[in-house]
């Protein structure tokens, strides 16, 4: 981020994240959004659909994660403190502030999500030819 701001980079991917706010303060300018949809946050940058990239969908997720064997209960408690955190208004502002969205997803759809990340990511590293060293 800082050989973008400073022009020792031409362009970099970067979530809006830790991003954002160089956007919002006119230090960097964001080309594009990945996905289908314009992000609320910045309305004017183009999606990566309406500029010829259909398929390029990334982004940032987050989990909430427990130990196996915690008991239901404790989960539907965890899960429910932090439902409630994130819909005080000082959560919301910073999730909006950088174009984040709360999709609020538990239990199997979270699972189905997940998944569904892992077999993306995975067909992306295999074609890329990676390897580890």
């Amino acid at each position: 981020m800082q050989d973008l701001i400073a022009g020792n980079v031409d362009m970099m991917f970067d979530g809006l994240g830790s991003s954002a706010a160089h956007i919002k303060g006119g230090r960097i300018k964001a080309l594009m959004v990945s996905g289908t949809k314009r992000n609320a946050a910045f309305p004017d940058v183009p999606c990566s659909s309406e500029l010829g990239l259909p398929d390029y969908t990334v982004s940032t997720w987050y989990g909430v994660w427990a130990p196996r064997g915690t008991t239901p209960d404790a989960q539907a408690k965890a899960i429910e403190e932090f439902r409630r955190a994130c819909q005080t208004d000082e959560a919301k502002a910073v999730w909006a502030n950088q174009g984040a969205e709360f999709p609020n997803l538990t239990g199997a759809q979270f699972e189905a999500f997940i998944k569904k990340e892992l077999a993306k990511w995975s067909q992306v590293v295999k074609a890329s030819g990676a390897k580890l060293d």
